[in-house]
């Protein structure tokens, strides 16, 4: 193996302890991934009654939500390894002068690591998985009762345009990562871009700071080995020589041949895979996007029981609206909450199964569908046999998906 242009340099110790510190925190971090989920078990267990109290069990395990305490626990025992590691290496390898070999390898790992979660979003994004237009419940929801995180999603999942340039963005910063020449401004326009998705996630307390703050981490530490010739051309305006880090060239054939077969086999198997993610979310958008038979807001107008004769309520929250979403789901909201999941709605024999109350009531209805947009329901809630009389609402009103966009505004239309 050759060096091209390449001058090996003395590292300053402070660099080496950081570099070594950065790198290995960081390739922990992503393999923890590989590591079996009851040896975590065990890790966190140990953590948490080292943190938090003898008594201490795992509640809940991550799942939807990346910010538990589950994952606070696990983040401690991964900086704990990689200080280890750190002192380890240290130790070992003590005498060396710097680290641009091992520079080099290690931010090709990490490049390709935060391409794959770029392109991930970014795909999510450009074809809407992430985040979906306003449900029928969200459109009918009180600003007030929202969660700031549902408030985000609502914002985002408005505008396909704005998901859509987002997602174009991150998918932009994952493919200038692939590349050596790019990888510089695929840094910068990551960093731009997770700097944004950060602030988003800590103000509108979305459930994966810990996360997308690693993303950036990331990104500011791709950006490390170039930060004087920034600081040199932005702050100073001098001019930046161009850089003459090491780099593998290989003085026979079949090792070029081979090292760069590996390199482009590994760019086309992060851009296949994002191809897939793209196909994987278009099939399963638009399964979620179908409008059922019945689809639309209804408002209940009588609520009775037919247990038993003459009686006229249960014991229950009575139900006020129901929500027939896209993609076979069912709100409901009683005087209790929201509650409701995925309907099953058979046209023919007109009946709608679902389950309720977190799966603890089954409901089973036949219905009538009248010219006048009512509706009859007929059936059993658990064990309650009961008859619902529902109006349809118009949904066609709602100013937020009516009013479109405009090149010419006489007055702001601020409401």
């Amino acid at each position: 193996m050759q060096l091209s242009q390449y001058e090996p340099t003395t590292w300053p110790l402070i660099n080496r302890i950081l570099f070594r510190v950065f790198s290995v925190y960081l390739v922990f971090y992503y393999g923890a991934t590989f590591v079996p989920r009851t040896w975590w078990d065990k890790a966190v267990t140990w953590a948490g009654k080292l943190l938090i109290g003898k008594d201490y069990h795992i509640e809940a395990w991550p799942a939807g939500s990346g910010d538990t305490t589950f994952n606070y626990l696990q983040l401690f025992c991964i900086l704990l390894a990689a200080l280890a590691g750190c002192l380890l290496w240290s130790v070992i390898d003590r005498k060396r002068k710097n680290y641009d070999k091992i520079q080099y390898w290690v931010m090709v790992v990490l490049c390709y690591q935060l391409a794959i979660v770029m392109f991930r979003y970014g795909v999510a994004k450009v074809f809407p998985g992430q985040f979906a237009a306003p449900s029928l419940y969200k459109l009918d929801q009180p600003l007030g009762e929202s969660s700031p995180m549902g408030l985000a999603w609502t914002f985002m999942g408005y505008s396909r345009g704005y998901t859509i340039f987002s997602g174009i963005a991150e998918c932009l910063g994952g493919l200038l990562l692939l590349f050596r020449r790019t990888r510089l401004l695929g840094a910068l326009v990551c960093i731009a871009v997770m700097t944004n998705v950060v602030a988003m996630n800590f103000f509108y307390d979305i459930c994966v700071k810990l996360f997308s703050s690693h993303l950036l981490l990331t990104a500011l530490f791709l950006l490390t080995p170039d930060i004087k010739r920034l600081a040199r051309f932005f702050l100073t305006q001098q001019p930046v020589a161009a850089t003459t880090r090491y780099y593998p060239v290989f003085a026979t054939r079949w090792k070029r041949y081979v090292f760069n077969t590996v390199r482009y086999l590994a760019v086309a198997w992060v851009l296949w895979g994002a191809v897939a993610t793209g196909i994987s979310i278009r099939q399963s958008v638009k399964q979620l996007t179908t409008e059922g038979a019945i689809y639309g807001t209804y408002e209940v107008t009588s609520f009775k029981s037919l247990s038993l004769p003459g009686e006229t309520t249960i014991n229950r929250p009575a139900w006020r609206k129901l929500y027939f979403e896209k993609g076979r789901r069912l709100l409901i909201r009683d005087d209790s909450g929201v509650t409701g999941g995925a309907v099953r709605i058979d046209i023919g024999l007109r009946t709608i199964e679902t389950t309720i109350n977190k799966n603890v009531d089954t409901v089973n209805m036949h219905y009538t569908l009248n010219f006048d947009n009512t509706m009859i329901m007929k059936g059993t809630i658990g064990h309650d046999s009961v008859q619902i009389h529902l109006q349809k609402k118009d949904t066609d009103h709602y100013l937020l998906m009516t009013r479109g966009f405009h090149w010419v505004n006489e007055t702001s239309f601020n409401k």
